[in-house]
């Protein structure tokens, strides 16, 4: 059983037909530190699971700052989402941060088995809402937290990614300077 299955036997109990249709859907890659897994500019429509390591989506600025937009570490799905639901190629890049194992399942695979199994579309679109909250969370926070709070905040959602994650690209996620991170957890340690 691979992870996939594992972590949706988690949460609902998914019959042998839609586990069976998935294992042959699902392409498996393991890769390196540091390995872009989706290039700038691709058009490729894929769900992408961490089954273990840790990835991250970013894009570059024409000036070559560094933006990352989202981590996903076991068992999250990561894309490049405007790819996936609309004909635009991709603005972002998606690294992997640590030796990793993704499960890759194409988008028009995966709509053929929502098709078949509206219950599992349903599972799916509740997954798809919660990531729609968690973007416009980190969205509000970036425009009204000062970067003390936005620390504080990434501390408290994702203390696993502050382990694993090197300072400058927790930085970059929190759309502060490494310096500003830095001060923050000096005067942060000293209270």
């Amino acid at each position: 059983m691979n992870e996939i299955i594992q972590y949706l036997n988690e949460t609902i109990s998914i019959s042998d037909q839609i586990q069976t249709k998935l294992n042959e859907i699902i392409v498996e890659k393991k890769v390196k530190k540091g390995e872009i897994v989706l290039h700038e500019n691709s058009s490729r429509k894929e769900h992408i699971f961490v089954a273990s390591g840790c990835l991250r989506s970013f894009f570059k600025t024409e000036n070559g700052k560094d933006h990352t937009l989202q981590f996903a570490t076991k068992n999250w799905w990561i894309s490049d989402y405007m790819t996936l639901y609309t004909e635009e190629k991709s603005k972002v890049s998606i690294e992997s941060i640590s030796h990793s194992k993704l499960l890759i399942i194409e988008k028009f695979q995966l709509e053929k088995i929502f098709q078949e199994h509206t219950e599992f579309e349903m599972f799916q679109r509740k997954n798809f809402e919660r990531r729609i909250a968690t973007l416009q969370k980190r969205i509000l926070s970036l425009l009204t937290l000062t970067a003390a709070e936005k620390y504080q905040q990434f501390v408290n959602d994702y203390a696993v990614f502050e382990k694993i994650i090197p300072n400058y690209q927790i930085a970059s996620y929190l759309g502060i300077t490494p310096e500003s991170l830095s001060r923050i957890r000096k005067e942060r340690a000293n209270h």
